[in-house]
C-alpha cells in the first residue's frame, strides 16, 4: 500500500495507517511527518492540516536561508582557498569543485526512496535548464562579464555530446548497462582532463610571452606596438590564469545597511548595469598577522574572543543599519548562533583568518560527534516516535580522540594568530604578485 492513500482516508484512521503502512517508513528521513500530524499533533480537519503546510512551507524557506548563508559566509572562502592552494583557475574551478557542489545535492536526493518512482531523468534535465537559462541569465544581466569564446565553444561541443551519448541510451531498448553508465561518466573525466590541458598549455604560453616581452623591451629600440599588443595579450591571459581573492568590505557594508538595493534601484534595476571597477586584492598576511605580537601572553584575551565569535549580531551591520535590518539582524540570530557553534570559519577576508582559539578547538571534539552520531542514526534508521532515534554507540568513543586532539591545539596555537595548520600557505598569491610587477616593470619600460 502507498503512503499517499493515507491522505485520502479519513482523519481518525490515519494515525493508524502511518504506523502500520510500510511505505511510510522506507520515504522518511530523521522525521516521521505523517506520525508527527496524525499522532502526536493529531490533526483532526482540514483546516488544521493547511496550517500546518504552511508552517512546513515556512521551514522550507528557513532551510534555504540557512544553506545560502552557510554557503556564502562558510563554505565559499574555503573553496576559494582550496582553489588558490591547487593552483587553479576560476575555469577550472568552476567546472570541478562548484559542479560538484551543484550536483552533490541532487545525486544525494535522487538516491532518497522518496524518489523511487519519481522520472529521475526528465528532473535532471529540467534542473539542467533551469541553471543554464535562469541561473545563467540572471548572472548575467546582474553582473555581466567577458565570456571566453573557445571556452564556451568547448563547453557546448561536450553538452550536445553528452546529449547525444544520452539519446543513444535512451533510444537501446532494455535497461541502462553497467558499462554505458561509465561511458557517461568518462565523458565528464575527460571533460575535467581537457580543461587541465588547456589551463597547463595557457600557463607554458603565458611563461613564453613573458619571455619574448623581456627580449623585446631589451631591443634598442625597443618595437613598442608589437610590445603593448603582446603586454595586452598577457594581461587578458594572466586574468583567466588568475585566481584573486577580492576585498569586499565595502560591498558588505553597503548591503548590511540596506543602501545596495537602493543604490541598485535608483540607477536603473531593470537596465543592464556597467561593470563597476573590482575591489582590491585581499592582503591575506596582513590580516593573519595584523594582531599578532610576540610579547603577548599565548591566551591573552581567550573567552572575550570566545565569546565575539560566537556573537550571531555583527556589530558593523547592527550601527549600519536601520530599524527593519535590525530587526532581521535579532530573527535570523539564533540560526547565525547554531551555524556558528558547529563551523568553523577560514576566511582570508577576516583577521587571523577567521581563528578564533578556544571555538575552534571546541570544534574539534564536538563536529565529529555529531556528524557521526547523525550519520549512524540515518543508516540504522530507528524510530520510537515521529522523529528518529539517535545512536551514540559509534560517536560516543569519538572523543578519545579529538580531546586529546584538541588539547595539543590548544596548547600549541595562539589566541592572536592562527596556526599554519588553520590553513596551508602555499605560493600562489605570491606568483600573482610577481606576475603584477613583471606587468608593471615592462609597461615602465614602454
Amino acid at each position: 500500500m502507498s503512503c499517499r492513500a493515507v491522505m485520502r482516508l479519513s482523519y481518525s484512521y490515519r494515525c493508524k495507517m502511518a504506523t502500520e503502512v510500510d511505505d511510510c517508513k522506507r520515504i522518511i528521513n530523521f522525521f516521521n511527518y505523517f506520525r508527527m500530524m496524525y499522532c502526536s499533533i493529531d490533526i483532526d480537519s482540514k483546516t488544521t492540516e493547511v496550517l500546518f503546510m504552511f508552517v512546513f512551507i515556512f521551514l522550507c524557506v528557513v532551510f534555504l536561508w540557512l544553506m545560502s548563508y552557510g554557503v556564502s559566509t562558510y563554505f565559499s572562502p574555503v573553496l576559494k582557498i582550496i582553489s588558490l592552494k591547487m593552483h587553479m583557475n576560476e575555469y577550472l574551478a568552476g567546472v570541478t569543485f562548484l559542479a560538484f557542489g551543484n550536483c552533490s545535492p541532487e545525486i544525494i536526493a535522487n538516491f532518497m526512496p522518496v524518489r523511487a518512482d519519481a522520472p529521475i531523468f526528465t528532473i535532471t534535465v529540467g534542473n539542467a535548464l533551469a541553471i543554464i537559462l535562469l541561473s545563467g541569465g540572471t548572472v548575467c544581466f546582474l553582473r555581466p562579464f567577458r565570456m571566453n569564446g573557445h571556452c564556451i565553444m568547448r563547453d557546448l561541443l561536450f553538452l550536445l555530446l553528452g546529449v547525444e551519448v544520452l539519446r543513444l541510451v535512451m533510444a537501446k531498448e532494455g535497461s541502462v548497462t553497467l558499462w554505458e553508465g561509465i561511458v557517461l561518466f568518462l565523458i565528464y573525466v575527460c571533460y575535467v582532463g581537457i580543461n587541465v590541458a588547456d589551463l597547463v598549455m595557457m600557463r607554458f604560453y603565458i611563461r613564453k610571452l613573458r619571455n619574448e616581452i623581456n627580449y623585446l623591451t631589451n631591443l634598442d629600440p625597443p618595437p613598442t606596438k608589437e610590445i603593448e599588443k603582446k603586454l595586452r595579450k598577457l594581461t587578458s591571459w594572466e586574468q583567466e590564469d588568475d585566481i584573486q581573492i577580492n576585498d569586499t568590505t565595502k560591498y558588505r557594508r553597503s548591503r548590511n545597511s540596506g543602501t545596495h538595493f537602493s543604490e541598485m534601484t535608483t540607477s536603473g534595476y531593470f537596465v543592464t548595469p556597467k561593470p563597476q571597477t573590482r575591489p582590491e586584492n585581499v592582503d591575506h598576511e596582513a590580516n593573519r598577522t595584523n594582531l599578532h605580537n610576540a610579547e603577548n601572553p599565548k591566551n591573552l584575551l581567550l573567552f572575550t574572543e570566545f565569546l565575539h565569535s560566537l556573537n550571531p549580531i555583527d556589530a558593523e551591520a547592527w550601527q549600519l543599519g536601520g530599524k527593519c535590518n535590525r530587526l532581521y539582524l535579532i530573527v535570523r540570530s539564533p540560526f547565525v548562533f547554531l551555524l556558528l557553534i558547529f563551523i568553523p570559519v577560514v576566511d582570508y577576508e577576516k583577521d587571523k583568518h577567521g581563528w578564533s582559539k578556544l571555538l575552534n578547538c571546541t570544534q574539534i571534539v564536538t563536529n565529529p560527534f555529531v556528524v557521526i552520531t547523525l550519520v549512524h542514526s540515518a543508516v540504522t534508521s530507528i524510530y520510537l516516535t515521529w522523529h528518529i532515534t539517535l545512536d551514540f554507540s559509534i560517536s560516543m568513543w569519538t572523543p578519545c580522540l579529538t580531546i586529546p586532539l584538541a588539547l595539543v591545539i590548544f596548547w600549541h596555537s595562539r589566541t592572536d594568530v592562527p596556526p599554519f595548520y588553520h590553513h596551508f600557505h602555499g605560493d600562489p598569491v605570491d606568483r600573482r604578485h610577481r606576475t603584477g610587477s613583471s606587468l608593471g616593470d615592462c609597461g615602465h619600460c614602454i
